[in-house]
């Protein structure tokens, strides 16, 4: 998706400045007009017209269980923004990891729709993984704010496109990898999408021998990298700053999205930490382990522990000490990070752009932080450590002095919102998940524009090419309210019991106490809360999380299968392994019934994976050749529904075709054909009486998880 404005500044300002209220503001923003007075009229109508800077971070979460005033002592370029911005105190990313959270932000869709539910990984391929880039036809920030008049750039991690590959050879990262989605003057290449030390965001080293120089960063240093390159824009080699110092900036109202990786970084150690050549003084500070570290998993569902001990694999902190330093490592990449806003401040105010730029600071998700029994990263949870992000939207003139909310907002409102902010037609505009809150905005004391948010995790890889993975039940639905949250914890295939995690935040802001485990004794009001919450979680799932109707997934796989046990001449069962997309590596299993006579077969096909689950029915018809004792399947294969991932898939017509010996011992299968996400899918897990299936969890040998 390519897209071009020409408008001048002065074009735009005066096209800013004729514009009706009823076009720049949604239903909501106007009400908070008439709520709010002059004000916030004066906050809601100033927006459109100035240049966005969208600032983000990667795996930063909102200040818990740090020490009190430690934001505001170390991190000055938070401070500028908080001084003359609004600061949402409850804001929410909508699913991790970092692939999925970016693509929510970007598109005001759920992963259920946008389809980005694994976090994209280059040792990965799609046809043994289900890997799905961020599709370009999918209307995003980029087409939004074109649409709105802006020069859309984009310096940074991006994480949700993989590089071209052509004749089997990868190729370069190049900007036109995200001009495709609208986004202009990219300076390649993409960093922070796993553990390898060319992926940092920090002090890593460079190869300073290589041969284009261009290639110098193969060892880390990516957040300087996108902020200070000082070379040609055409190539790819323009940085934030100085596309702030340049012409073009002054020419055209401009929406900038600034990616940083950091504090990513933090899962370097302890394994890493070394070869990162980070100061060891990056690992002092006086953050303190949070009370919950040593907490049991015992009530807890059993994909948490899981996950911890595969995590401990790629570096256990095995004492308090490592565990201190994990976290004061943690707060001094924050202060990097912050470090980079403020040099962002200060070019624009250098620039006499300052007063005409709304700056937006969020990140993708957040981090653990060793809470709940010690655990890091981000998978399998949906404690407030991941799900609440920093936000605060920021100018001098729009916000002369700090204003706070605590009203509920997430990354998949973020869309609609400053559509409306900055005043985008209706055609840039599409059927969003999400909620415009630019009333809020206006008027911090404007009724609150929902009541919950919606939070999903599916990655069930956590990032990982080799097994094992955290079992099922491993999928995640949640819902957090004001004071109630609910997540339902659930195999994809619908096979493992169903898990429970409910807590009351007025009672338990830590969430130490899981209302549902087995060994929990719920009063009455918690009783009817849980039955309230499940019934609630229950219709947001058949709705806010159906898929995306008419979208159409290609079907590319192949099979290799034998005979089960027990088989007859014209009535049996094929059992292998496949691969190719949608699903990646999986099993097939095929229920065969042939007719003699006429020559033909039916079979009831199942293909399981780790995201869920196909079901088809092939219809076909055979020939025997007796002197290679082959037999030859071929026919049509309609796709009839799925679970998981593939909830509501259908599909007329694709192509079968299927070869064996006559033993049944050397079965070769091949699906073709592309299928589309339909509205009758069935639910995708069973909503029984509460209780978690059992307690604790199970650990596993092998590589780690939660990479990126």
């Amino acid at each position: 998706m390519t897209i071009k404005t020409d408008l001048t500044r002065n074009q735009f300002l005066k096209g800013a400045a004729a514009s009706s209220l009823a076009v720049m503001l949604g239903s909501g923003a106007q009400d908070a007009l008439a709520a709010g007075g002059d004000d916030a009229h004066a906050a809601i109508t100033g927006f459109k017209g100035k240049n966005v800077v969208m600032f983000i971070t990667d795996q930063e979460r909102e200040q818990m269980h740090f020490p009190k005033g430690w934001s505001a002592k170390n991190l000055p370029g938070m401070n500028r923004l908080r001084k003359n911005g609004i600061q949402f105190h409850n804001s929410f990313t909508n699913s991790c990891m970092c692939s999925p959270a970016r693509a929510t932000l970007l598109t005001g869709l759920m992963p259920a729709q946008h389809c980005v539910r694994h976090t994209l990984e280059p040792n990965m391929p799609a046809e043994q993984y289900p890997q799905v880039e961020l599709d370009t036809e999918l209307k995003n920030i980029a087409s939004v704010m074109a649409a709105a008049g802006y020069a859309v750039i984009y310096k940074g991690k991006f994480h949700l496109t993989k590089q071209a590959v052509i004749d089997g050879v990868t190729q370069p990262w190049v900007p036109e990898d995200l001009s495709k989605y609208g986004f202009a003057r990219w300076n390649p290449k993409d960093a922070g999408g796993n553990q390898f030390l060319s992926e940092g965001g920090g002090d890593a080293f460079e190869n300073l021998n290589a041969d284009p120089p261009s290639s110098n960063y193969t060892g880390g240093n990516n957040d300087d990298r996108f902020m200070n390159e000082d070379g040609d824009m055409a190539l790819g080699h323009e940085g934030a700053i100085a596309y702030i110092n340049s012409a073009a900036a002054q020419q055209q109202p401009f929406f900038m999205i600034i990616s940083l990786v950091n504090p990513h970084d933090v899962l370097f150690y302890p394994q890493n930490f070394e070869n990162a050549m980070y100061a060891d003084s990056d690992l002092q500070g006086t953050i303190e382990i949070p009370a919950s570290a040593t907490d049991s998993f015992k009530t807890k569902p059993q994909a948490q522990q899981a996950i911890f001990r595969l995590f401990n694999l790629s570096g256990r902190l095995s004492n308090k000490l490592q565990q201190r330093r994990y976290l004061n490592f943690y707060g001094n990449l924050m202060k990097k990070s912050d470090g980079y806003l403020v040099d962002t401040l200060d070019a624009l105010k250098a620039k006499g752009l300052l007063d005409d730029t709304v700056i937006i600071r969020t990140s993708d998700h957040g981090e653990m932080g060793i809470t709940h029994g010690g655990m890091r990263q981000k998978s399998f949870v949906f404690y407030e450590d991941v799900l609440r992000v920093p936000l605060i939207y920021s100018n001098p003139k729009l916000f002369p002095k700090p204003r706070q909310s605590d009203a509920l907002v997430s990354h998949v409102d973020f869309l609609p919102t400053i559509a409306t902010l900055f005043g985008a037609p209706k055609s840039a505009r599409a059927k969003w998940q999400g909620v415009d809150y630019s009333s809020l905005i206006a008027n911090p004391k404007a009724k609150p524009v929902q009541d919950y948010i919606v939070f999903t995790y599916d990655d069930f890889q956590c990032g990982q090419s080799t097994r094992p993975y955290t079992p099922e039940p491993n999928h995640i639905a949640s819902i957090r309210e004001t004071r109630w949250k609910l997540a339902r914890y659930y195999d994809p295939r619908g096979e493992k019991a169903t898990e429970w995690e409910m807590y009351d935040l007025h009672s338990d802001p830590d969430e130490r106490h899981n209302l549902t485990a087995p060994s929990a004794k719920r009063t009455p009001q918690q009783e009817r809360e849980f039955k309230r919450l499940k019934a609630k979680l229950a219709t947001v799932e058949l709705k806010r999380l159906a898929p995306m109707v008419g979208r159409k997934v290609p079907i590319n796989m192949t099979a290799s299968t034998k005979q089960a046990k027990g088989s007859k001449t014209f009535k049996f069962t094929d059992k292998g392994t496949c691969t190719g997309v949608p699903t990646g590596n999986g099993t097939i299993v095929a229920d065969w019934v042939l007719n003699p006579t006429k020559k033909t077969g039916v079979a009831h096909l199942t293909i399981d994976c780790g995201a869920g689950s196909i079901y088809g029915v092939a219809k076909v018809s055979y020939s025997i050749d007796q002197a290679t004792s082959t037999i030859t399947l071929t026919g049509k294969l309609n796709v009839l529904g799925g679970r998981g991932d593939f909830r509501g898939l259908k599909g007329s017509g694709l192509n079968f075709q299927m070869t064996d010996n006559l033993r049944g011992t050397n079965g070769k299968m091949t699906i073709t054909g592309t299928t589309a996400y339909t509205n009758d899918g069935a639910y995708s897990g069973n909503l029984g009486a509460g209780g978690n299936g059992g307690n604790g969890g199970a650990g596993g040998n092998g590589g780690a998880g939660g990479a990126a």
